[in-house]
């Protein structure tokens, strides 16, 4: 059985697109992934399994943001307190691409460019073991 991340590791992937079912079309066809699409409300998120563990998910990149986001894979890293993580990233160099944000009930994430300009996201769960 594999462990949950800890604290400083890799805990989630997400890949941003604006094409979802060509995404899962590709990976399902490539690595056998499994796709469940959840109604956010102003979204649908697209969780991804194997093996019948989640390990990442999907979504779309709006039309109107299409020009300013890229499709690309976002890695994120467990954190205690992303607030203080972010304070202590900036004051080592790395640029606040976006601020502290709720994911629902899920847990709270920023996104940041570190100094050599490589984009990666903290996370902070709220959910109880």
């Amino acid at each position: 059985m594999k462990e949950e991340p800890k604290i400083g590791e890799f805990c989630w992937n997400e890949l941003a697109t604006t094409n979802v079912q060509a995404a899962k079309d590709f990976y399902g066809k490539v690595f056998g992934w499994k796709f469940s699409d959840h109604d956010m409300g102003d979204m649908t998120y697209t969780m991804i399994k194997i093996n019948d563990k989640e390990f990442a998910g999907i979504w779309a990149i709006p039309k109107d943001q299409e020009k300013q986001i890229p499709p690309h894979w976002m890695s994120y890293i467990l954190v205690e307190k992303v607030d203080e993580t972010l304070e202590k990233a900036r004051k080592h160099g790395a640029t606040i691409i976006k601020p502290v944000s709720n994911a629902g009930d899920f847990g709270r994430f920023a996104i940041i460019k570190d100094p050599t300009g490589a984009h990666i996201a903290l996370w902070q769960t709220l959910m109880k073991k």
